[in-house]
Parts: structure tokens; C-alpha cells; sequence
């Protein structure tokens, strides 16, 4: 992040015209930003700071009339925090080359999203690649702090200090399989009754034999069928996402285990070895980062792990997201129940870089963002009249086709500003808020992971890990030939020295906190 070089009179002048500025902003949100006069920014005082363009990189598909969004979106922002945003959308199968690459190269941005699952956010802590905000967050995000629940805050705390805002949305998460609905009616597939993966197998065969341009299962090295969904398989993760040291969410000692060693981790392996052989997955599954176009083309009869809060069963609203971005109905089943863990509380945040010259002003942004509906909107909807139709006051209705329509409202602020689209039930909002703040909680929840003492190790580990764990996931690799392998070359990285350093600090963080 960068540092803005101003005396302390000059940081407080400015903290009091910002939260001046944020109460006639949060009094004016719903008016169109051609209502507020030019004047405004000299009669705050704004202008007496210089106007500066903020970097903002985050994962989306590309939308042809990103420009015009950018745009407006500046002319609603700069009257109220004199800055500019320059929005840097990157295609989600490239965004973590793209980011290591921006990081390790210390070019200048400021804002960048990250998480427990791409653009690593412990990995990036370590690195010192973010700064802490907890002063910042208190200064110019009150609104944007107030919106998220204390705990899941917690949950995102690396060594006492935060590093990210988190983008609040469905945090509370179940665990299973989506499938497209007119496929499931035509071969009669069972899925309200299926409890296992075996029981998936009937209608994946029905498919690959039926069905010539569908793809039986979706897999995606981003959302890996593993690493992606811990607790389907009842673990909880430690650090990132895919390094080893797993703890069972039903084990009362909390022993860190290597996930990769466990029975359920062969059990799935042997599973997706048999499936990759039956032709259930694209032939390039393990290698292939883009799967957007084929989703788009609801080319995928079946997409394991979902993730979900109420399934099919329960409720009409939960085929949502999937059907917005495919156009086909889905059912959606889920094998576990909502569970808070740290993997999912860190999964939707957006940091400031350390190479930000204005990271109060990046925060600013981010209380924009988090705070304010037409911003919140905007970058999730695009523009009124263009890309979608307003029905109501909370409920819109997206134009097909319309060249804005990311559809990845979790990349962007706080989802509870957001209004109601066509798939959405008019109380989804309230629901998934209600869920988050009465599910389960993982008994680590909290626990962060200070990957100091073993950096070298773990930078180790995640060369194996890229070069094996896709391959095993989706069968393309033996699992009785080459898991062994796996195995052997981690320990002689140095997996176990991890291990024993995670349930150390585990162990004392269970005493700190009477766990």
C-alpha cells in the first residue's frame, strides 16, 4: 500500500472532511450522480488533496463495456473522495499468474482482490505483499467495519493484525452438487435422494452417452473437488487452502493431519480416477484454468463442489447464481450442513498493496464500495437502462447480452447493498444474512496460520503440490502409482516440519483462547 505523505494535522483534516463527506453521500445514495454539483468537492475541502487514480485488480470474465462502467463509476467516486479507480478486470483462469507476477515485480497498485483460494491471502501476508488496515478500517471504513459480523473479522486477522477487507456474502456455506434441471428430468436422476458420490454415477453415465456436447462434470483448478470444499470431506483447512495440516472438524484434539495422507483423500482419488477413465471430465481437466466459456454454454451437466446455502429441496431461490450466468434452470443438493469455517471467511477480500501511494484514499474507495449502494451496483450490474432494467426499488432485471454482466458479486463489496436480480427471491439477502449469523462454527474459526518459521518448507511443498494435486483430483493420474510418490517427495520437502509447526501454534492458540 502506499503511503500517503501528509503531517498528522493534515491526516485528521482529512479523516473529519471524509466522514462529513460519507454522511451527505450516505444521505444522497440512491441519487444519480449528475444531481451532485462540481462545487461539492471545493466546499468539503477535497480539492485541497491532489486527485489521484487508484489500481484495482480483480478476477472477472471479460465484459466488453467494462470502459463505460469504469467511467461512471468515476463520476459518481471523484466528487466524493477526489480519486479515480482504474478497474483491471482479469480473466479468473489467469488472475493468480497475473498476480504473483504484479507482486513479485513490485509494481505499483493499490487495491487487489485475494483470498484463501486464488491470490493467496495468507501466502500474500507472509510475503509482506499487503498492508495491515486496522487503522485505516477504523479511520474511513466505520461503515464498511460495522457490516461484517466481529468473528468472521477475526477469522481474517494474520498475527493479531488484518490485512483485507472482507467482501461480506454468503460466508455460512453447505457442501454438494449442482445439476442442470432439464438433463436430470430427461434421465430421471434421483438427486433429492443421492447421498453419496456413488450415487452420482447413474446419471454422469446417462450423460456421457446421451449427451455428446455436454461435459458430465465440471473441474476447475481454481475450485479444486478437494481442497475446495474441506468440510464435505470434514476437515477444516489451516493457512491456505491446498498446503498440508487439515484438522477433522469432529476431533476434539484438533490433531493436524496431512489431508493428503487420509483414507477420504484416497477414497476420492480412486473415485475420480474411475470417472476420469468413464470420460466424465474434459480431457485436459487437470491442465485447464478456463472453464467460463463451456459454464456460459452450460456445456457442464453437473458442477461438484457447490457451494451452497439451502438446496432445492428446501428452497425455490437456490439455483441462482448458475442459472444467471447459464440460463437453465438447477437443482442444487447439498451433502452437509452450513458451516462457518476460516477458509470461507477468507474467501472474499480485497486488499491494499504495499506499493499504494494512497492507501487512505484506497480505503475510502472501499467504504465507497462497501457502503454505498449505487457503487456497490454499478460494479456488479453495470448502468441503468444499458445493462439492466430497473422492476422496483430492489429488484432488477438484467438485459441479455448487454456487455456488463460479471456476475461475481463476491469480488465486490459488501453483497447486502446489492439489489434483487430476476433469479433471486425477494428475500435471498435477508436469508443467507440470517444463516451466516446462525450456522455452526468451526471450532478453529479464528486460528490463523504464521507461516514464518517454515517459509522454506512450504515453498517447497507448493511446487509438488502444483505438480501433482491436480492430476490426482481428477483422475487423469494412477492413484496407487503416483499418491505414494506424492507422499514421499512431501516429506522429504519437509511436510512434516509443517505439520509440527501448525499444531504447535494450534495448540497454543486453543490454550490462549480456553479451547
Amino acid at each position: 500500500m502506499k503511503i500517503l505523505r501528509e503531517s498528522k494535522h493534515s491526516v485528521l483534516i482529512l479523516a473529519i472532511l471524509y466522514t462529513v463527506a460519507s454522511l451527505m453521500s450516505g444521505c444522497e445514495a440512491k441519487e444519480p450522480a449528475k444531481d451532485k454539483p462540481a462545487e461539492q468537492v471545493d466546499r468539503l475541502g477535497l480539492n485541497d488533496l491532489p486527485q489521484v487514480e487508484l489500481v484495482y485488480y480483480f478476477p472477472s470474465p471479460p465484459q466488453r463495456d467494462l470502459k463505460a462502467v469504469n467511467d461512471e463509476l468515476n463520476r459518481i467516486i471523484q466528487p466524493k473522495i477526489n480519486a479515480t479507480v482504474k478497474l483491471n478486470m482479469i480473466d479468473l483462469g489467469n488472475y493468480d499468474q497475473k498476480m504473483n507476477f504484479t507482486i513479485a515485480s513490485g509494481e505499483s497498485f493499490d487495491l487487489a482482490f485475494t483470498s484463501t483460494w486464488i491470490n493467496n491471502y495468507f501466502q500474500n501476508v507472509a510475503k509482506g505483499a499487503f498492508i495491515p488496515i486496522d487503522d485505516l478500517l477504523e479511520k474511513y471504513g466505520p461503515q464498511t467495519k460495522a457490516g461484517v459480523p466481529d468473528y468472521i473479522w477475526k477469522a481474517a486477522k494474520v498475527n493479531g493484525k488484518l490485512y483485507g477487507v472482507i467482501n461480506y456474502q454468503v460466508i455460512a456455506t453447505s457442501y454438494g452438487f449442482d445439476v442442470q434441471k432439464e438433463l436430470a428430468d430427461k434421465y430421471h436422476f434421483d438427486w433429492k435422494n443421492a447421498k453419496t458420490f456413488a450415487d452420482l454415477e447413474p446419471y454422469l453415465d446417462e450423460v456421457k452417452k446421451g449427451e455428446p456436447n455436454k461435459i458430465p462434470l465440471e473441474y476447475s483448478t481454481t475450485g479444486d473437488t478437494f481442497v475446495g470444499a474441506a468440510p464435505l470431506y470434514g476437515f477444516d483447512i489451516i493457512g491456505d487452502q491446498k498446503m498440508p495440516g487439515w484438522v477433522r472438524l469432529n476431533d476434539k484434539d484438533l490433531k493436524v493431519v496431512n489431508q493428503y495422507e487420509t483414507p477420504e483423500f484416497k477414497k476420492l482419488i480412486t473415485q475420480t480416477r474411475k470417472w476420469y477413465e468413464k470420460g466424465y471430465f474434459r480431457k485436459d481437466a487437470a491442465t485447464s484454468k478456463e472453464i467460463a466459456a463451456d459454464r456460459k454454454a452450460a456445456r457442464y451437466a453437473m458442477v461438484m463442489p457447490a457451494y451452497q446455502t439451502f438446496d432445492s429441496t428446501e428452497d425455490s431461490f437456490s439455483d441462482g447464481g448458475l442459472k444467471a450466468i447459464t440460463g437453465v434452470g438447477w437443482y442444487r443438493k447439498r451433502f452437509t450442513k452450513p458451516i462457518i469455517t476460516t477458509d470461507r471467511a477468507a474467501a472474499t477480500i480485497t486488499a491494499i498493496s504495499r506499493t499504494s501511494k494512497n492507501p487512505e484514499r484506497a480505503m475510502m474507495f472501499l467504504e465507497l464500495m462497501n457502503s454505498d449502494p449505487q457503487v456497490a451496483n454499478l460494479l456488479n450490474y453495470g448502468i441503468e437502462g444499458k445493462h439492466y432494467k430497473k422492476i422496483s426499488d430492489t429488484r432488477i432485471e438484467r438485459i441479455k447480452d448487454s456487455g456488463y454482466d460479471p456476475n461475481f458479486p463476491w469480488v465486490f463489496g459488501n453483497n447486502l447493498l446489492l439489489w434483487n436480480t430476476e433469479n433471486d427471491a425477494s428475500d435471498a439477502n435477508e436469508k443467507w444474512d440470517k444463516l451466516n449469523k446462525s450456522s455452526e462454527l468451526s471450532p478453529i474459526l479464528g486460528f490463523t496460520f504464521n507461516t514464518e518459521a517454515v517459509k522454506s518448507e512450504i515453498a517447497q511443498c507448493q511446487v509438488l503440490i502444483d505438480q501433482y494435486l491436480s492430476a490426482l483430483t481428477t483422475g487423469t493420474a494412477d492413484p496407487d502409482k503416483i499418491q505414494p510418490e506424492f507422499i514421499d517427495k512431501l516429506k522429504k520437502s519437509g511436510v512434516d516440519k509443517v505439520i509440527a509447526e501448525k499444531q504447535k501454534q494450534l495448540d497454543e492458540w486453543r490454550k490462549i483462547n480456553g479451547k
